[in-house]
C-alpha cells in the first residue's frame, strides 16, 4: 500500500449534520455506532454522535462516508498508527 504524505488533501464535507465525507483518511482507529475515531493527515479526527454507520472506507483513496446523526467533530494531538492503536492494523495482525 502507498504510503501517504503529509500534504495530501483533507477536506470534510457535512451535509444536515447526517451524512459526512472526509478525505484524507490514512487510517480507522475504532469504530462504534456512537464514536468513530479517524487518524487523517491534519490528525486525529474523533466523530461522535449515534447511530453512526460507515457507508464507503477506501484507506487507499484516503475517503470515508459516514451517515448517522452527528453531534461533533474534535481534531486530537494523538497518532493511532505509532502507538499501534489503529483499527486496520489490528486486523492484519
Amino acid at each position: 500500500m502507498e504510503k501517504r504524505l503529509p500534504d495530501q488533501a483533507h477536506q470534510l464535507t457535512l451535509n444536515n449534520r447526517n451524512l459526512l465525507e472526509v478525505d484524507g483518511v490514512t487510517n480507522l482507529g475504532s469504530y462504534e455506532e456512537d464514536l468513530l475515531i479517524l487518524e487523517t493527515v491534519a490528525g486525529v479526527l474523533e466523530i461522535k454522535g449515534s447511530n453512526l454507520h460507515v457507508q464507503q472506507l477506501n484507506i487507499d483513496q484516503g475517503r470515508v462516508v459516514i451517515d448517522g446523526e452527528i453531534g461533533s467533530l474534535i481534531y486530537t494531538d494523538q497518532n493511532l498508527v505509532k502507538k499501534g492503536k489503529g483499527f486496520l492494523s489490528r486486523l492484519m495482525k
